[in-house]
Formats: C-alpha cells, sequence, structure tokens
C-alpha cells in the first residue's frame, strides 16, 4: 500500500482525533491530492530533525489519518480535522519530494482474550487518572465511558494518557492488547501518586489569599 506521510511531534491512535493547521505548501499538496483520489495519509511521529523544513526522519510505525472536515483559509492554507484509523508499519520510503511516500502495510492488534480484571483495573485507574488530571487543571467531567472492544479501550487509555512521546510510540507498536493494557495500569499507577501532590499544591495556591468575611 502506497501511503502520503505526515511526520509529526505527536502519536495519533485509532479512533482518536486530531485537528491540524496546514501551511506549508507540501503538505497543502499532500491534503489537496488525498481529498482528490478520497486517499489517508499516515501520521508517524518524528524520529529525528524538525516537523518543518526538510530532513524530518519518521519512526516506522503510525496511524492512517481520514480527513473528516477541512475548513480553507487564505493563501490555501486548512484547518482539519482527521481521524485516526488503523496502524500501519512502513515497507520502504518510497520518495522525499515534495512530501514522503511509503510503501507501508497494515498491521492488525492481536485478537486475544484480555482478562476482565486486567480491563476492570485499567478502566478505574483511568478514571481516576482522568479526574485528578481534569481537577488539576479546575475542570471536570460527568464520567467517562471507554469503549467495549479491550483493543479500542486500550487505544482510547493510550492517546488520553499525558507521557512523553516514546512512551506513547511504545504503546502505538505494542499490538497486545492485554500487554498494553498492564502497561498502562503501570504507567498510572506510577503517575498518581505525583498527581495527588500537584493538585494539592493547586488547591492550597487557589485559596490563598482567600480569609473568612465578617
Amino acid at each position: 500500500m502506497d501511503l502520503a506521510l505526515f511526520p509529526l511531534q505527536t502519536i495519533l491512535f485509532p479512533s482518536m482525533k486530531l485537528p491540524l493547521h496546514i501551511f506549508e505548501e507540501r503538505y497543502k499538496l499532500m491534503v489537496r491530492e488525498c481529498i482528490e483520489e478520497s486517499a489517508p495519509f499516515g501520521v508517524v511521529l518524528i524520529r529525528g530533525g524538525e516537523e518543518v523544513g526538510e530532513g524530518a526522519v519518521p519512526h516506522n510505525v503510525g496511524t492512517t489519518a481520514k480527513i473528516t472536515d477541512i475548513e480553507n483559509l487564505d493563501e490555501g492554507r486548512m484547518n482539519l480535522l482527521t481521524l485516526g484509523v488503523e496502524r500501519f508499519r512502513i515497507i520502504a520510503v518510497t520518495t522525499t519530494s515534495p512530501y514522503l511516500r511509503a510503501e507501508v502495510e497494515i498491521v492488525e492488534q492481536r485478537r486475544e482474550a484480555v482478562p476482565p480484571d486486567t480491563l476492570a483495573r485499567a478502566e478505574a485507574l483511568f478514571r481516576t487518572y482522568l479526574k485528578l488530571y481534569l481537577e488539576i487543571g479546575n475542570q471536570w467531567t460527568r464520567g467517562v465511558e471507554l469503549p467495549v472492544d479491550s483493543r479500542n479501550a486500550a487505544d482510547y487509555i493510550a492517546a488520553r494518557l499525558e507521557l512523553p512521546h516514546g512512551a506513547k510510540q511504545q504503546l502505538l507498536e505494542e499490538l497486545s492488547p492485554t500487554a498494553r493494557l498492564d502497561r498502562e495500569i503501570a504507567l498510572i499507577s506510577e503517575a498518581l501518586p505525583e498527581m495527588r501532590v500537584r493538585l494539592e499544591a493547586e488547591q492550597r495556591q487557589r485559596t490563598a489569599g482567600f480569609g473568612v468575611l465578617n
């Protein structure tokens, strides 16, 4: 499968929405061609180099992105809304001009029975994580419903964790839903104590200077 590539400083997971602002001439061309051909493009994390300019070297595993909405702006710039569809692996880069294209293969997650207690623990920890994350930013939510399918649930959690790019890329490349959920359980468990300390500090700062009014 021949695929246009968009190297970015972000990781896209299947079923995740990703807004993009297109302003470089080569990516304006790429998007126009994808629209004309009703074709997806591939979002890949940059291994080396920069988003803007030449020389970006991508990781080998990324996610195909479907354009779901487009806003045309002045000078050919565009705001896109895209949706992650499926993982792929780069077999060979076929051209770098005017933008990267590669021969890729779609990679499927393993079809395996995830232990129910693993999924339940991951969901419970993620709910706690999300609640703390939002409270730190003085926000809240009524709750979150994870996808029923364990493979999609693992991706849902991975996409929403605040992690270094390398850690997220490892989750993207892990094709076992059980292993991915186990890793997410470990990452969240490690993050929660520090998040609770941050929340306490934020709450003290918000209430500092307020006294009792008589």
